[in-house]
């Protein structure tokens, strides 16, 4: 059966450190040419036996239909697919494209190629989302959908990946999400501007070695039970 890979190919920008940017609601993502990073996180996967295939794709169309033709071309079910790029909460990008719950719903735009791409999948198969906070803040509910759609086990994390992968929970169709909704969630400290009764604003966390279920960036498989 096919382990396969799939990495944005857009952040192609100038060779910088890694930053964090957060969106509106407190989620982040982080970007500094970390493409050229996934390419070689692919080829070391492939070296290691790891990935049967593996390539970059520009938007989450792409990177299904790569899936399905591959699938298809060699005769055999998907196992596994890992996906990496940027996220935030409830949702992961490819590209300027999000796969979050909307696009399971009908008409949806991407909602054909993933029905093409639960076709494709053994029945034990696993969708891995590598991105940061996708299954944190409002991501439970991101998780359960997509697991009952796919019928396959999906992963992610609640907090913001890097070299350090915290917060690795996988969820399976028809079944609750078993991390707390607070994993991965901190409150932003209050400053000078804080209006007196405001709620703190919550912000996804940074992953570390003592957070829950963190992994490193060159695990090549998700752990036995998560």
């Amino acid at each position: 059966m096919l382990r396969l890979v799939v990495f944005d190919s857009t952040d192609t920008g100038p060779l910088a450190v890694p930053r964090i940017e957060r969106d509106a609601d407190g989620a982040a993502h982080g970007t500094g040419g970390l493409t050229r990073w996934w390419r070689l996180g692919a080829l070391f996967h492939r070296g290691a036996l790891r990935a049967s295939d593996a390539r970059g794709a520009a938007n989450w169309s792409e990177a299904l239909r790569w899936a399905v033709e591959v699938a298809r071309k060699r005769g055999e079910p998907i196992a596994e697919l890992q996906a990496w790029g940027h996220g935030g909460w409830g949702y992961m990008g490819m590209g300027k494209e999000r796969l979050d719950k909307g696009s399971l719903e009908p008409g949806a735009a991407l909602e054909p190629a993933l029905r093409a791409f639960a076709s494709a999948l053994s029945p034990d198969a696993l969708l891995w989302l590598r991105c940061c906070s996708a299954f944190g803040e409002s991501g439970r509910g991101f998780a359960e959908r997509l697991a009952s759609f796919l019928g396959v086990r999906v992963a992610g994390h609640t907090h913001i990946i890097g070299v350090w992968q915290s917060g690795t929970h996988s969820a399976a169709p028809g079944q609750r999400a078993d991390w707390p909704e607070s994993e991965g969630v901190e409150a932003l400290a209050a400053g000078p501007a804080m209006v007196r009764g405001q709620r703190p604003r919550l912000v996804a966390k940074l992953s570390s070695p003592d957070a829950p279920r963190t992994i490193s960036c060159v695990r090549l498989a998700l752990p036995a039970g998560w």
